[in-house]
């Protein structure tokens, strides 16, 4: 009888043993596994990637950035805050597209040239796609409604357009009946890539008083040479180099393409302006600060708001 009681309290203190062991292995599990919970609340569905450095801007920009799980690889690391990187217009990483559980894909395609196995991919993935259009100044404000309603915040969305057209309209005013100054938008540090008719920058300088000199050339972007330049004989000069105050040397050549054309008639008068503002080529949020930029360069006292 002793011996049974013995045995019997043996295998309840083994049971006890047990209990607190398991106790303790839970208890110290139990940080490792908080942090993942937090990371996962930062995000909430849908779960959206963009493919599209001017579409991460727009998402930002409607506070739609608890929703982005994933930005393209041009992506300014200040706005991609430490997401991953997961592909481009050329090519999508599934693998990390699925790592970060996405449920909702930005693109930027011309109508009819969607990549047919981009969308399958996605179809059998269960992950929908937003393709975007940003050529026009219209299409920055119709894409910004678009991932507005795909992530279930239209007000947030139209909100921010309707405060962007109202800057853009006092810009628009202001410079109403000042002379219309002939003015090329030149988009790289080596003068030869200008702003033609039908893009945004167009539309931008002409809100901000500009004639643009590159709009006979019939191209959306066109590239010039030294000659074409000197015939398009531009009163002012609006040269935009991305983040180029962080590169001197890159400015430094710029100004040796102007130092080397010293009868333009911009570069005669000294009006050559640069932008190096890191969204100075860019169709997103921020195109009424750079119509104001414009303006500041083209009419430098009555465009003051």
């Amino acid at each position: 009888m002793r011996q049974r009681r013995f045995f019997m309290l043996l295998w309840l203190a083994a049971l006890l043993g047990l209990a607190i062991a398991v106790g303790l292995g839970l208890r110290q599990r139990r940080p490792n596994r908080q942090p993942a919970t937090q990371a996962a609340e930062l995000f909430v569905e849908p779960r959206v990637v963009s493919s599209v450095p001017a579409a991460t801007d727009l998402l930002l920009a409607i506070g739609a950035g608890n929703h982005l799980v994933g930005v393209s690889n041009y992506d300014d690391e200040r706005l991609a805050g430490g997401r991953p990187k997961i592909g481009d217009y050329q090519t999508i990483d599934w693998e990390k597209l699925l790592a970060v559980h996405a449920q909702l894909l930005v693109t930027q395609y011309s109508p009819g040239r969607i990549p047919s196995g981009l969308e399958d991919r996605c179809r059998q993935l269960g992950i929908a796609t937003v393709n975007i259009r940003l050529n026009r100044l219209d299409d920055v404000f119709v894409a910004m409604q678009q991932l507005g309603d795909a992530v279930h915040t239209p007000q947030a969305a139209a909100a921010k357009i309707a405060g962007i057209q109202q800057r853009l309209d006092a810009i628009r005013q202001r410079v109403a009946k000042l002379p219309k100054i002939k003015t090329a938008v030149v988009t790289g540090e080596d003068g030869r890539g200008l702003a033609g008719a039908g893009t945004f920058l167009d539309e931008l300088l002409t809100i901000a008083g500009g004639q643009n000199a590159a709009a006979a050339l019939g191209q959306p972007y066109p590239t010039v040479d030294r000659e074409q330049l000197m015939a398009l004989a531009p009163e002012v000069v609006i040269q935009l180099i991305p983040d180029g105050a962080q590169t001197p040397q890159v400015l430094a050549q710029a100004k040796q393409v102007w130092a080397a054309m010293p009868d333009l008639p911009a570069v005669q008068a000294r009006r050559v302006y640069t932008i190096t503002d890191w969204y100075a080529t860019q169709p997103g949020s921020h195109v009424a600060e750079l119509a104001e930029k414009f303006a500041a360069a083209l009419h430098p006292v009555e465009a003051a708001p």
